[in-house]
């Protein structure tokens, strides 16, 4: 799923444990409950994702590229 336009998809209770989200656009997407554990989010944009929380973005992977709405801290682990 790298580089997919899934904004404003609906992500609620997707299973994407490991999924190649590198480049992606979920501007606007829904997250409640997806599982984004080590998901790679590596320049991926979730500018206005719905539902988002600090957890399920601790537990992804991502870089510098990776968008963010303000609010949100870069994890630790994600290069800079």
């Amino acid at each position: 799923m790298r580089q997919a336009d899934l904004r404003g998809a609906s992500l609620r209770g997707a299973l994407l444990i490991g999924a190649d989200l590198t480049g992606a656009d979920l501007r606007r997407c829904e997250c409640i409950g997806a599982d984004l554990r080590d998901t790679d989010l590596s320049g991926a944009d979730l500018r206005g994702a719905v539902y988002l929380t600090q957890m399920q973005v601790n537990a992804a992977r991502g870089d510098a590229r990776t968008r963010l709405d303000d609010g949100f801290q870069r994890p630790s682990h994600w290069p800079c």
